[in-house]
């Protein structure tokens, strides 16, 4: 038994060396096959820089992959930075930051839509629990978080990247046709659904597709995030105004008429009250059914532009022969030249797979916990987790914290529906910035990903509790506004960070865990928002603020993926 032990152990050193030796063998096997390339076409000499003039490293070694992976992912972003930054990316960049405007654009709907909703007539629960459709929303977020990525890795991006897209069209079209709440609800998971898996598929097809120089473009096309939630308040203001009733302040509500109604038929009284009737009540229909022709129009604007799979996609799935013809279509779209050709990683085939056929085939776990660390992976779950939970949480008790100090709460029945939708876009603008400072700072020489993370958490958890020193409705506004910004630029810096730990191969894998993680979180803090109407003594915020400080610390802990180009 001892033998057989020390044997194993032996086999274990062996296969650790033999990888080792293949990693060096394949970067010196990319260097051979660049320099037998078309070298006036591929200057691989020169090495490539950031926006600061800090050298981008391609790697061919790559935790969690096989050798042969490795080394042709090394040969493709050492092309594709060869080709440069190209018109056919430039398109894709705006045709993924649309996705991320569109996501936005349909969470802030739920929040237009559903104090109207909820006060229809027909729609009426005891006790107004509108939050039924925001918990049937962070459903279909958690599904979709999950699943969407999952599915990319298996049937591909393109095909997830377009489909969303009409699940969210056609469901802001029959969802602004339902006749019961609860079928509403049911079309809010759908919706949901569809909004987690755009936004995660978006980032990655974005990343895919690009130079390594230019991942940063992930972060700032998160800058959408803001401009969709501006312009879903915007058109909800103008039906909302106009078209709804009931929610007002001097406006009596469903709940109200109902009971007026009650008292009148114990009493014998023939006075009726009046009540919020469909027929004088379709703003919101008329929101949602605007979204949904919005939605689709940009999706049909899609086929406009030649969108292709990615070819990381295409290299994680031993095609490389379409890798290698996208790449040449992809640089004749932006009227570029490439040296890439399919004997390039045929060559690698031949010699790396042949020395170690055992290193091909790791599980996806194993692959996850290797490329983001033992340590890493836990960290970044969690950082998704408290993302989804605290910023739901603490803007909803910073408000019930803030009326036992004097400041009377602000929603849609205690104030104007102007003043209401101002504030929305005074929230949505100060949503814009984050993404493009924080695209700013993860290129940064001293800070990179982890270090940007780290601060922003900091700064989060301290405007949080800051925000609890608020007299007034305007002071509230400002935190409100700073914590938006915050918000978004915490949204982009993870997503960023998320879509770059993971390699290819597993990368939708890695995001669906993640996203997982992050969508049940936010369904708890749904549950609880709806559920447990009063935490003592600000509990919850205070609980917000020292949990986000406390991540600071934890950002120092998941590796660095700066300067390395993404597998």
């Amino acid at each position: 038994m001892g033998a057989d032990h020390i044997a194993a152990a032996s086999d274990g050193v062996t296969r650790e060396r033999n990888i080792e030796a293949q990693s060096a063998f394949a970067s010196t096997l990319v260097v051979d096959v660049e320099k037998a390339a078309h070298p006036k076409e591929a200057p691989t000499d020169r090495p490539h820089t950031n926006v600061y003039g800090s050298t981008i490293d391609t790697p061919t070694s790559i935790a969690g992959t096989d050798a042969v992976y490795a080394a042709k992912a090394a040969l493709l972003n050492q092309a594709m930075l060869d080709m440069g930054m190209g018109l056919y990316q430039w398109f894709l960049f705006i045709n993924t930051s649309v996705g991320w405007f569109l996501d936005s654009f349909w969470l802030m709907s739920f929040t237009v839509i559903a104090p109207s909703s909820a006060n229809e007539a027909q729609f009426f629960y005891t006790d107004n629990k509108e939050a039924y459709l925001f918990i049937s929303l962070y459903v279909g977020l958690t599904t979709g978080a999950t699943a969407w990525p999952w599915m990319s890795d298996m049937l591909g991006r393109k095909w997830i990247f377009t489909s969303t897209l009409v699940l969210m069209g056609m469901g802001g079209l029959v969802g602004a046709g339902m006749p019961s709440f609860t079928g509403l609800c049911v079309v809010g998971f759908v919706v949901g659904f569809a909004v987690a898996g755009n936004q995660v598929v978006d980032a990655m097809v974005l990343l895919e597709s690009v130079p390594a120089s230019h991942q940063f473009l992930v972060s700032m096309q998160g800058a959408m995030w803001g401009l969709g939630q501006l312009v879903a308040a915007a058109v909800g203001w103008a039906f909302i105004a106009e078209y709804t009733c009931g929610t007002g302040p001097d406006e009596i509500s469903t709940g109200a008429a109902l009971s007026h109604q009650s008292r009148a038929d114990h009493s014998g009284s023939s006075s009726s009250s009046s009540q919020c009737h469909y027929v004088s009540n379709k703003g919101w229909r008329y929101v949602w059914w605007t979204f949904g022709c919005m939605t689709l129009f940009l999706y049909l604007c899609r086929f406009a532009f030649p969108l292709r799979e990615t070819p990381k996609y295409l290299l994680s799935k031993r095609r490389d022969a379409e890798a290698t013809q996208l790449v040449k279509d992809i640089a004749a779209y932006s009227n570029r030249k490439t040296w890439l050709e399919e004997s390039s990683f045929a060559r690698i085939d031949s010699t790396v797979d042949a020395s170690a056929p055992e290193s091909r085939r790791q599980s996806r776990t194993r692959s996850l916990l290797s490329s983001a660390g033992a340590i890493g992976l836990p960290v970044l779950c969690l950082l998704w987790a408290i993302t989804g939970l605290t910023f739901t949480l603490h803007k909803t008790y910073i408000s019930k914290y803030l009326t036992t100090k004097g400041v009377d709460a602000v929603s849609a029945t205690s104030v104007t529906t102007g003043y209401l939708y101002s504030r929305y876009l005074y929230v949505a603008l100060c949503a814009i910035p984050g993404p493009i400072v924080v695209g700013l700072l993860i290129e940064a020489k001293g800070l990179g990903r982890k270090r940007t993370g780290s601060i922003i958490a900091v700064l989060t958890g301290l405007f949080m509790f800051l925000a609890t020193v608020s007299r007034s409705r305007d002071a509230l506004l400002a935190f409100e506004c700073i914590l938006s910004f915050l918000q978004t630029a915490t949204m982009a810096v993870l997503v960023t960070y998320s879509v770059e730990v993971f390699a290819a191969p597993f990368r939708g894998f890695g995001l669906g865990v993640v996203g997982f993680c992050w969508g049940v979180f936010g369904l708890i803090a749904s549950i609880i928002t709806t559920f447990e109407g009063a935490v003592a003594d600000g509990a919850a915020v205070w609980f917000c603020g020292a949990i986000w400080v406390s991540m600071g610390g934890a950002w120092m802990a998941v590796p660095e993926t700066k300067g390395r180009a993404a597998a």
